[in-house]
């Protein structure tokens, strides 16, 4: 708007120029010489007019000026800024004499406007005209109508590739002896195709403080699409704005460009709402629509008077799909027949499916982090994902860098999953923390998704801790430090082995396994510690009614491998004597099932080393109430294996 706001004071401070000299010189071949000449003091460029010069006399006096040229920059490979087929000015000799310049008429033929900026940035429209306060109204003579007949006006920035051709003209309205603007654009911005159509008032209106503006908005930038309508207050300043719109488009990246804020990569969306601009603020009320398969509503403000622009946000949602969130953090959505996804993430997944690695790599761009700040909340009643999510609550704070979700709340399985995520842009490498607790988190309904069949009430609870490094997931994950405790009850462990492993490992379970008998799980007890990337799997028991399962070996995020092997301890070695260990090996994508005795040359396991005080301190995690301080007759299952620990260590 800036643009326009330039050239609109340069054409009328050049009227200005011209009408004075023509007033004031009866002779109009000596006029036609001074008025070139004072322009060209004045602006440093050269104006030609070439066609007739006359003037019909009256207290309303009509001037017509035909082929006039206006200068470009020297610089430039158009010799001309402005072109001009015929220029009608009719001047109310009355307001003159009362020192107020009032033009009731102006029309402008087939003007032809060329604006450019070079590759170092100049500008062609800065004139020496441009040093003048331009809100001093006074030096700016009052039109009170405004046409153009056949109007055209070109764009070129040659540092952001970016072309741009409008028409633009005057037509008559609806009602009679109303005139309005419209406008119609075309060709590339950033590189990417631009087509925008608008209609809006009269060109006169544009310089009424405080009559809203009415305009009509059609806008696509790429596949981006944009539609608007409403009214603007000042609006070459774009202040007093009040519009309803619609967006949709292939990913809300694209925006940063119209937007000038760091946008994320997520699935197409489409989006409606109010928007709003008064002072420094921008809002969003009555928001309303999708990304990917999640609904948004809410409000959302910007304000940008501040060092870097404050993003507020308030939002809700009946159904969030954690699928497109997935993109934010490096993840991949599915692309199954029921999913959204962008064409860019479809690609992605492509490239994954012939990786040797599971774990993202791309560097997720926090740096765009520091361009803002925020404080945004989202409300969902219904969240879907691979696990029973029923409810989300999130908080986000961005201030100088440094990210907080604080907190993330999920309703997971009757339960609760509450974490805490921080993280500092400004550090090198980046550096992040997270914090989880699990609370009554019901086993059986998480199996149950996975296709498991399970008739216990399981429970799960525990509480970890994790610092990382690095700006991708697989970097973070390879410099992890921290650890996990956590106790669960119910379930069956072969099957569950198998659904986490993807694959049907046979013979290998018969081995662990008693074919005949599915071992249901009593208690089992994770103290997981990881130090520079690789989890440590020494204290991983299982308790089942005959077996107590014992593992021992690692699992390293650094080059994404298994070497761990789950030993199996009969409680009546009589009956169970033929059991054997089994060995886990290989890569994340394409784990190794060994079993036999070979399997145990690294190590036995032992309850031995274990102490029962951790398993105790977590029965609080698999209470529903978080004040309940009393076990349940769940814990009776964990009660059998502290007891099995305390005996193993005597």
């Amino acid at each position: 708007m800036n643009v326009v706001k330039w050239v609109g004071i340069s054409l009328l401070t050049l009227l200005f120029l011209l009408v004075v000299l023509l007033i004031s010189l009866p002779n109009l071949n000596w006029a036609r010489e001074i008025v070139t000449l004072q322009v060209r003091n004045q602006t440093g460029r050269n104006l030609t007019i070439k066609g007739n010069f006359a003037i019909d006399w009256s207290l309303t006096p009509l001037i017509r000026m035909e082929q006039i040229q206006f200068e470009n920059a020297d610089w430039s490979e158009q010799p001309n800024m402005l072109e001009l087929a015929a220029l009608d000015i009719r001047i109310d000799l009355i307001e003159l004499l009362k020192g107020r310049m009032l033009f009731p008429e102006v029309t402008l033929t087939k003007p032809h406007i060329v604006l450019q900026k070079s590759s170092k940035g100049e500008r062609n429209w800065d004139l020496q005209i441009a040093t003048n306060d331009p809100e001093r109204k006074t030096e700016i003579p009052l039109i009170e109508r405004l046409r153009i007949v056949e109007g055209r006006l070109n764009y070129e920035d040659l540092a952001t590739d970016t072309e741009i051709t409008t028409a633009f003209a005057t037509i008559m309205g609806a009602a009679h002896d109303e005139e309005l603007t419209e406008v119609q654009t075309q060709g590339k911005l950033n590189g990417h195709l631009l087509l925008a159509n608008l209609n809006a008032g009269p060109l006169v209106a544009l310089r009424e403080a405080e009559i809203p503006y009415p305009l009509t908005l059609s806008l696509q930038v790429g596949k981006t699409s944009i539609k608007v309508n409403g009214t603007l207050i000042q609006p070459l300043q774009l202040k007093g704005l009040d519009l309803q719109f619609i967006m949709q488009g292939p990913n809300p990246e694209q925006l940063s460009q119209i937007l000038r804020l760091p946008m994320p990569s997520l699935p197409p969306y489409r989006l409606k709402g109010d928007m709003s601009h008064h002072e420094n603020l921008w809002q969003i009320r009555n928001l309303d629509g999708h990304v990917g398969d999640s609904d948004l509503a809410g409000t959302i403000s910007v304000k940008l008077s501040e060092a870097v622009p404050f993003i507020k946000a308030d939002l809700k949602s009946e159904k969030i799909d954690l699928d497109d969130m997935g993109p934010l953090i490096g993840l991949s959505p599915d692309t199954g027949p029921e999913e959204t996804a962008s064409l860019t993430q479809q690609k992605k997944i492509k490239r994954e499916t012939t990786s040797p690695f599971i774990l993202p790599s791309d560097p997720i761009d926090f740096k765009e982090l520091q361009a803002i700040n925020a404080d945004i909340s989202l409300r969902s009643k219904r969240v879907k994902s691979k696990l029973p999510v029923d409810d989300l609550f999130m908080h986000v704070t961005i201030d100088n860098g440094n990210l907080k979700l604080a907190p993330l709340d999920f309703g997971v399985a009757n339960g609760n999953i509450r974490a805490r995520f921080e993280l500092n842009t400004n550090s090198q490498p980046i550096k992040s923390k997270i914090e989880v607790e699990i609370r009554h988190v019901q086993l059986g309904e998480i199996l149950r998704r996975f296709e498991i069949a399970d008739e216990s009430a399981g429970l799960v609870g525990g509480q970890g801790m994790f610092w990382f490094k690095g700006g991708a997931i697989a970097e973070m994950l390879a410099s992890a430090d921290g650890g996990l405790l956590m106790l669960m009850t119910g379930g069956q462990l072969d099957n569950l082995l198998v659904e986490l492993a993807g694959l049907d490992i046979g013979e290998a379970l018969v081995s662990l396994f008693d074919k005949d008998n599915e071992p249901n799980i009593n208690c089992a007890y994770l103290d997981l510690p990881i130090n520079s990337g690789v989890l440590n799997m020494d204290n991983f028991i299982v308790d089942t009614q005959d077996t107590i399962f014992l593992s021992k070996g690692t699992i390293d995020f650094n080059k994404e491998k298994l070497d761990l092997i789950i030993d199996p301890k009969p409680k009546d070695l009589s009956v169970f004597s033929a059991r054997a260990p089994l060995h886990i090996e290989g890569t994340f994508k394409k784990p190794t099932f060994t079993p036999g005795a070979s399997a145990i040359l690294r190590g036995a396991a032992s309850l031995a080393v274990l102490p029962s005080a951790p398993i105790v301190s977590l029965y609080s995690f698999l209470q529903e109430d978080q004040e309940e301080k009393k076990a349940n007759s769940q814990n009776i299952r964990c009660a059998g294996l502290v007891d099995a620990v305390n005996k193993a260590r005597e």
